[in-house]
């Protein structure tokens, strides 16, 4: 793979990933959705709106969202939760670097995070292109490729089940599907555990991202909106402490598109 997708953290330069909200781009949110839609679709595949409006949530989901994409219908605040959202990642723990999984039709194309209120310590953003990772088995170990272009178990639904491959060529461009916890919770829901093949291709895939030159790791303030392709870039954060009081908690915004 090559071009701007297989980016690592040191030739990321923030002019290819940074915009800053501007006022004329209340009025005219056709520029700043030109200019989104290029950086996800020519350049690294992600982008941070800095300066969003306050009251910016109704111009993310009913404005620039659906100038980049058909919206589905759920819009999400993501926070520390207990209890039955625990299982679904929001907790104040570490997350994993993935791609989200969402449900029928399957995958989002592209995932958009507000954020409203950042953590009080930690919290900070993770991401890391699927590309690169491509390219780095590529070079090292070349002969997992077959087993991630094999199909996974990513969970089922009530109407479907999240069946794809890690790695999948789809109209000339690489897509990437990768939640290493839910692979593994799901194929032995599905009954069929991971061959020794697909755990040591998994492993690859694992130590890879763990390489702190492949991940951009920066935080995420109050007005930030990010916006990623969900076929092309995982995403994480660290874990974090919030100051204690329910109100001023982490607190983001979550809007998938297709």
């Amino acid at each position: 793979m090559v071009g701007p997708t297989a980016w690592t953290r040191d030739t990321l330069r923030d002019e290819d990933w940074l915009i800053d909200f501007a006022d004329e781009h209340r009025a005219n949110l056709d520029v700043l959705a030109e200019r989104v839609a290029l950086a996800l679709g020519r350049g690294p595949g992600l982008v941070v709106v800095r300066g969003w409006p306050e009251d910016g949530v109704d111009l993310l989901c009913g404005g620039l969202g659906p100038l980049l994409g058909a919206p589905r219908a759920d819009v999400n605040l993501v926070r520390p939760m207990a209890g039955a959202a625990a299982r679904r990642g929001m907790t104040d723990q570490e997350l994993a670097l993935h791609t989200d999984r969402a449900g029928a039709p399957g995958p989002p194309r592209l995932l958009a995070l507000l954020c409203l209120r950042a953590a009080a310590y930690g919290g900070h953003s993770l991401l890391a292109s699927g590309h690169t990772v491509y390219n780095r088995l590529l070079a090292q170990c070349p002969q997992v490729l077959d087993e991630l272009r094999r199909d996974f178990h990513f969970g089922a639904g009530s109407t479907f089940d999240r069946v794809y491959p890690v790695f999948q060529w789809h109209r000339g461009r690489l897509r990437v599907h990768y939640n290493r916890l839910w692979i593994e919770r799901s194929q032995q829901e599905a009954g069929k555990p991971l061959t020794a093949g697909a755990l040591a291709a998994l492993e690859a895939f694992k130590a890879v991202l763990s390489d702190p030159a492949v991940v951009l790791r920066f935080r995420l303030r109050p007005g930030d909106l990010l916006l990623l392709d969900n076929t092309v870039i995982l995403h994480g954060r660290t874990a974090f402490t919030d100051s204690g009081a329910p109100d001023q908690s982490r607190c983001l915004v979550r809007l998938w598109l297709d």
